[in-house]
Parts: C-alpha cells; sequence; structure tokens
C-alpha cells in the first residue's frame, strides 16, 4: 500500500499551487499594459533594454496574457497558475533592473561656495549612496558641548 501511495505521489505534477499568492489579474493586465506603452515609447528607461530582451519581454508578456486574459485567479488551474507568477516575476525583475540603470541627474551645490554642479548617476548607485550614508549615521549621537543638567561643580 505505501508503495502504490508513494509511486502515485511520484506521478503528480511538481506545481506548488498551494504556494502561490494570489494576484489580481485585472491589476496585473493593467501593469502590463503599462510596461507595454512604455516599452513601444521607450520611456522609463527601457530604450537602454538590448533588442533581444525587449523581445523576450514582449513575448512572455504575450504568454502572460494568453494565461489571464479575461479570467479571475481562481479561474486558473495550478499549472496556469504557477506559470503566469513564473511570467510575473520575470517580468518584475527585468523592470526592476531598468529602474536601477535609469540616470538621475541633479543639481548640487557644494557646501561654501555658490557654484552649482550636476551629478548623474544611476538609480541604483543613488539608492546605495543614499543606504551607505544613512549607515554612516547610524548610532552616531550628537552631544552637546555644554552639558546644563549636570549639578558637578556647584
Amino acid at each position: 500500500m505505501a508503495v502504490v501511495l508513494a509511486g502515485s505521489c511520484l506521478a503528480m505534477p511538481a506545481v506548488k499551487a498551494a504556494d502561490e499568492t494570489p494576484f489580481d489579474t485585472v491589476a496585473v493586465m493593467e501593469k502590463q499594459d503599462r510596461i507595454r506603452r512604455d516599452v513601444s515609447a521607450n520611456a522609463a528607461g527601457f530604450s537602454s533594454l538590448s533588442t533581444d530582451k525587449r523581445r523576450e519581454l514582449l513575448e512572455r508578456q504575450d504568454a502572460l496574457i494568453g494565461i489571464i486574459d479575461g479570467r479571475r485567479y481562481e479561474e486558473l488551474s495550478a499549472e496556469e497558475r504557477a506559470q503566469a507568477s513564473s511570467e510575473i516575476a520575470w517580468i518584475d525583475s527585468v523592470t526592476r533592473q531598468v529602474a536601477d540603470e535609469r540616470l538621475i541627474c541633479e543639481r548640487t551645490r557644494k557646501s561654501g561656495t555658490n557654484r552649482v554642479e550636476r551629478v548623474c548617476m544611476t538609480a541604483q548607485q543613488k539608492r546605495e549612496a543614499r543606504e551607505k550614508a544613512e549607515k554612516a549615521m547610524e548610532g552616531r549621537r550628537i552631544t552637546p558641548q555644554y552639558d546644563n543638567t549636570s549639578t558637578r561643580g556647584l
């Protein structure tokens, strides 16, 4: 009996539908539409995307749309849910990568001067610089030069 159960478990497809987080198919479709418009217009940093990556992105979007178009999450089979989740994760990783490579320029003024410089860096470099500055300031505390609360010398 145990052999039969073990054999039947092996025959089941390796789809982890129970662990998948449900998603709103309407929201996913709207997001994919925004991404597709940005890709077509070379907006939001998608101009730096290689033609192969752009083609793959559009193909994966087509596959995702083919799976969920006009259906709710509950109407998808376990295999379709897993495939859709996989496509969403891949598309999200590409859009995050594109966002991190986006160039951000600011006009900054060095302390003690009136001269303004234009400083450009990628979104990822800017985030890393901010995190580094926050970490450097972490744990430091400003102590007053004169402590009026002490009663020494009175």
